[in-house]
């Protein structure tokens, strides 16, 4: 496996963390489930960037904006491999 293939992998896997976060964010599970908990450990050092980045009243716009610039960074890698 070549290093942009494996970049390319990571970011779509934390991605996906991404968007079950905010599914799970929906559902509202226990609080103390260990998988939104992994989530959440994982997930918030990007989220929490942003949102200190771009802060808006009543809306976390922060996993859309997390989640387009992981796509734009995945078609950057893939352009610049090939």
């Amino acid at each position: 496996m070549t290093i942009q293939r494996l970049l390319v992998a990571v970011l779509q896997v934390y991605s996906w963390l991404i968007i079950a976060r905010v599914i799970m964010s929906w559902v509202t599970p226990r609080p103390r489930n260990e998988i939104l908990l992994m989530i959440i450990r994982v997930t918030e050092p990007v989220l929490g960037f942003l949102r200190a980045l771009v802060p808006l009243r009543g809306i976390d716009l922060s996993p859309i904006l997390a989640w387009l610039l992981i796509q734009l960074l995945m078609r950057l890698i893939v352009q610049v491999g090939s």
